[in-house]
């Protein structure tokens, strides 16, 4: 009896202790956290590496410690500390693969990126942060065609992600599919209509709308259409009216109109033609894109949503718009709620 009362407290002191290290470790860390966030990132790492020596087993000081070193270009050792908590296989996985694979990419190592960005989509096939790193990727790799599916999939798991819908437009551009590249650009503008990164996105909208249009002379328009027939041509009625919309500016009847009217119009006419091309299609694009947009059309809020978008662009004259016309704006700010 002596014995097993001597075991059981030997059993008890040890997981009073234990639990006391489990302490002693999260506090640790949350006094890391608060460290990194504080911009003081040396002494971040010091606190989740004595977390580390208390227990050598725990993922999450790992994953902090990789955090940390890539925010501050230690890819090297953040790569270590990924390596590790992918290697438990515990929580934070997800975040490691990103982490790691980030810091691969950062580092020349794309190929490897890839590869660990595909393993992570194997586990988390839901992770829009996972997808979108591996389009990203393969976007800089100039592998257009395979970027194209993981960023659509990032785009369908989250479709506030701003980032993804940028890439998109890129990839598209790239492709020579000039509708497909817009539409991703409107729909940013919509979840960023006035951030640092909306003036260069809104500038290459305007550029895209009246891409292939010149004005020669007074009677003489050039027209060119950047049509890629192989694989869009479900929208090149689409790429048709965007040029023809564009060439129209230089008409008589429109010189009088301001870029912003135009802007409207255009608009307009593009949401209108894809609306009435949709009834024949359906995909991501259909669903997504067009299917929204076009419901600014048939719900009377295009004027809105233009201006809207156009805040970062002080040319416009957005902002007196958007001061005179309340009822539009609410309007508008109910539509956008509901998607």
């Amino acid at each position: 009896m002596r014995k097993l009362i001597v075991v059981a407290l030997g059993m008890l002191l040890s997981a009073n202790l234990f639990g006391q290290d489990g302490d002693r470790v999260k506090a640790l860390i949350a006094e890391g956290t608060q460290l990194h966030d504080a911009g003081r990132y040396d002494e971040a790492v010091d606190k989740y590496k004595a977390a580390l020596a208390i227990d050598g087993s725990s993922w999450e000081a790992c994953y902090e410690i990789s955090f940390t070193y890539m925010v501050t270009g230690k890819y090297a050792e953040a790569i270590e500390y990924s390596k590790k908590v992918v290697d438990m296989d515990k929580d934070g996985l997800q975040g490691a693969y990103i982490v790691l694979g980030s810091c691969l990419d950062l580092t020349g190592k794309s190929d490897q990126a890839v590869k660990v960005y595909e393993k992570g989509l194997k586990k988390f096939p839901r992770s829009s942060l996972l997808s979108y790193n591996l389009g990203l990727t393969l976007y800089n790799q100039k592998e257009y065609d395979r970027a194209e599916a993981p960023i659509v999939q990032a785009i369908s798991n989250n479709p506030k992600h701003g980032s993804s819908h940028l890439v998109l437009s890129a990839v598209m551009q790239a492709k020579g599919q000039r509708v497909k590249s817009i539409l991703p650009l409107y729909y940013f503008l919509m979840l960023e209509p006035n951030s640092k990164r909306s003036p260069s996105r809104y500038a290459t909208l305007m550029a895209q709308l009246g891409q292939g249009v010149t004005q020669k002379d007074e009677k003489n328009i050039d027209v060119r259409i950047p049509f890629n027939s192989s694989k869009s041509d479900a929208f090149s009625p689409a790429e048709m009216m965007v040029s023809l919309q564009a060439a129209s500016r230089y008409m008589d009847e429109n010189k009088g109109k301001s870029e912003a009217e135009l802007f409207v119009e255009t608009t307009r006419s593009l949401f209108s033609v894809l609306g009435e091309l949709k009834k024949d299609n359906s995909d991501f694009w259909w669903d997504l894109y067009v299917t929204q947009l076009y419901d600014l059309v048939k719900t009377g809020n295009v004027e809105a949503f233009c201006y809207y978008i156009s805040q970062s662009d002080k040319t416009k004259g957005s902002e007196k718009w958007i001061f005179e016309n309340p009822g539009k704006m609410q309007a508008l700010t109910s539509w956008m709620e509901k998607r």
